[in-house]
Parts: C-alpha cells; sequence; structure tokens
C-alpha cells in the first residue's frame, strides 16, 4: 500500500524545499508512522533522497508545474515572532499578578473627531455586569467591528423607536456579528466592561500563584545541589509539580511536552535517578543511604576553612556525579554475575548462589567491595 505523504509534500516541492522544509516533512512521516521511520539529521540531499525514496518519489523527472513560491524559513522574523511572544507573556503575568483579566483585544471607539456630551443609562438586560458608562453623540461614529462586540441594536423598524438607537458594546470575546444599520445622527453608545465575580477574581489569582510557585521551585531546584536536599525536593512534590507542567503529557513522547520542557528536563530526570537509587537499590532506607554517600570533610573540594568552631557538617557526594556513576555501576555489576561462581548446577545464574556469596548487600555496595566503585571517567572514587 502507498504511503500518503503530508500536506505540500509532492516531487515538485521536494526538489525546491531547504533543509528546514525538509526536517519538518521527516517529522510528520515519523509521526504519522507512530514511529522513527526516517532520521531527520544528514545533509539536505540526504533528507531529501530518503524522502523521495519512502514515498516513492521520482525526482529524475522534470516536473511540468514548478513550484512557485516554496516557504523558507526566515531566521530574523522567526526571531522577532518569539520576541513579540515573550512580550506578550510578560504582559500576561503582570495583568495576572494585578488580580486583573487579560484581553487580546480591548474594546475600541473611535471618538478622535467627536466631542462626549452626555452619559447613557445602564443596560436593562444585564445591569449585574456594568460598571462604567460613557456616552459618545456622534454624527457619524465608526465602531471598529474586530475590536468589540455589539450586545444589542435597535432595530429602526420597530414601531415606537426613537430616533438615538442605543448600542451596548460589553466587554466579550470579539464577535462576527457586524452592524449592517447606520446609525442616525443623535446615536447613543454605551460602553461598558464586565466586573469581575467572586469566582473569576478566584480563579485569576490562582492561575497568579500558580506561576509564581513553579518559578520559586524552579529557582530552588536550580540553587540547591546538596544530596539530602534533593531528596527531600522529591519527597515534597517539588520535582513532580515540574514534570506535570512541563514534561509530555504521553510517557515516551516528546511531542507531548511543554516548549520549555528541554530546559527543564535534565534537573528532573537526574533528581528522579538519584530518587530510585535511594527507594530501589536502598530500600528507602535513609540513614544507610546517607551514610553510603557520605565522604569525609577533607574530600570536599568546596570545604572552606572556618575561623571558628561550628558545628559538624554533612558532606555527601555530588548528587550528579552519583547519577553519572549509575550506568557504571550497573555495568559492573551485570559483568560481576556472569562468573561462573553464582551459576547452577544448569548453567544458569542462582539468586542463591549470589546471596550466598553477598548477603543483603545492595548493587552500589557490592561495587564498593570489588574495588570498582568511581565517580568519575578516571576510574577516581573521590570527587
Amino acid at each position: 500500500m502507498a504511503v500518503i505523504p503530508p500536506d505540500g509534500l509532492n516531487a515538485s516541492s521536494l526538489i525546491a524545499a531547504k533543509g528546514a522544509e525538509l526536517k519538518f516533512w521527516i517529522i510528520k512521516t515519523n509521526e504519522s508512522a507512530e514511529k522513527k521511520v526516517l532520521n531527520v539529521s544528514g545533509t539536505v540531499e540526504t533528507l531529501r533522497s530518503n524522502l523521495a525514496a519512502y514515498y516513492g518519489f521520482d525526482l529524475t523527472i522534470n516536473p511540468r508545474v514548478e513550484t512557485i513560491n516554496v516557504p523558507t524559513v526566515d531566521e530574523s522574523i522567526r526571531d522577532r515572532q518569539w520576541a513579540d511572544l515573550v512580550t506578550l507573556g510578560v504582559e500576561w503575568k503582570e495583568t495576572i499578578k494585578a488580580g486583573k483579566r487579560f484581553k487580546l483585544l480591548e474594546p475600541v471607539l473611535d471618538t478622535s473627531k467627536h466631542s462626549v456630551e452626555s452619559i447613557l443609562s445602564m443596560d436593562q438586560d444585564q445591569p449585574n455586569l456594568l460598571n462604567e458608562e460613557t456616552v459618545v453623540h456622534a454624527s457619524p461614529i465608526s465602531l471598529n467591528p474586530t475590536s468589540a462586540s455589539l450586545g444589542s441594536v435597535a432595530n429602526h423598524s420597530e414601531p415606537g423607536l426613537r430616533t438615538s438607537t442605543s448600542l451596548s458594546v460589553h466587554n466579550m470575546t470579539p464577535s462576527s456579528e457586524i452592524l449592517s444599520t447606520k446609525p442616525t445622527q443623535s446615536t447613543s453608545v454605551s460602553m461598558s466592561s464586565s466586573a469581575p465575580s467572586k469566582q473569576n477574581t478566584s480563579a485569576v489569582q490562582r492561575e497568579a500563584s500558580i506561576l509564581d510557585d513553579i518559578s520559586t521551585v524552579i529557582a530552588g531546584l536550580q540553587r540547591c545541589e546538596g544530596l539530602r536536599q534533593v531528596i527531600e525536593q522529591i519527597e515534597l512534590g517539588q520535582v513532580q509539580s515540574i514534570r506535570d507542567r512541563y514534561g509530555p503529557s504521553e510517557p515516551g513522547r516528546r511531542g507531548t511536552a511543554h516548549p520549555s520542557w528541554p530546559k527543564y528536563s535534565n534537573l528532573v530526570s537526574k533528581r528522579e535517578r538519584i530518587h530510585r537509587v535511594l527507594t530501589q537499590d536502598f530500600a528507602g532506607d535513609k540513614d544507610r543511604f546517607f551514610n553510603f554517600f557520605t565522604v569525609s570533610a577533607s574530600s570536599s573540594k568546596k570545604r572552606k576553612r572556618q575561623t571558628e568552631p561550628s558545628a559538624p557538617t554533612e558532606h555527601f557526594r555530588s548528587f550528579r556525579k552519583i547519577v553519572e556513576a549509575i550506568p557504571w555501576c550497573e555495568n559492573d555489576i551485570s559483568v560481576e554475575r556472569q562468573n561462573a561462581e553464582y551459576f547452577d548446577s544448569t548453567g544458569e545464574f542462582s539468586k542463591v548462589e549470589w546471596g550466598n556469596r553477598w548477603g543483603s548487600r545492595n548493587s552500589w555496595e557490592i561495587w564498593r567491595e570489588l574495588g570498582k566503585e568511581r565517580y568519575d571517567k578516571k576510574g577516581e572514587s573521590k570527587d
């Protein structure tokens, strides 16, 4: 069965495509196949030929229809777009902190050529939503249809209607309604904004609180390096809160993660791995765990001279070096398990023989007794 290419991908567009487009189509191809069928790295020609081979395009045939205006990636435009988004994000956060509702578009009334002369009455249909009123008499006036929604427009054909037409503009999202009736010379426009209810105020306050909490947690994780503090961060749920907010919504699928996840993934994963050492290798025994990774004060490179006597300070091995040593420990233990002394009569690995040799020691303790414990690539045991 022929594989259906993504929209916009054909022999013509493939010939004219640049590196960015080729990588984009490869990503779409892998997502459609739900597995990695094409590699996103390589030269432009390699990417082009791989796509052509996968979809069966013949690039040797001169296409009859030339590709016009093939989209290209303009770095400067993209940078400006990201800068605008960052500015918008800062404005949004400050608005939320102030307890207000952030709006992309504010209601706009063009009154540059007209004077304010009187005050309109409050909209009777929704009196609890109005807190400000402004009257504009214009001849004629213009409203920006993309910036405000017209709540109600009086129909001139209705019996008994006065000459002035009342327009209520409420604080809501832009509507697709279009004002087709031209206002008469004496036209009254009521500009009003929604007073935030207790529920809305509570919601924005919670949102602002969450933003502040997440920022505080991230800053705390970045500052704390001590082994005991790292374990506390895990147990307090701080690390999980970062994964929940920025990590992939589907385990193992990075494409479902927040765009900021690459900045925090190492911060989170290293702490999760060190916590697994505690819970799995040391069976949650904190005393045994911290004692094992305690180093003498003289071996700590960060120890400073004390001018006055002080209470004893804990010195633990760097948690980053412990994380780095995890695969080395696992590999050395795996090699040790291949020794014939741990095999039973059938030639298979025997947990009984292993237990007879090492008792209740865990992998890290066995690793130390084997003399293979190390925390850098040169094989040195000290930090």
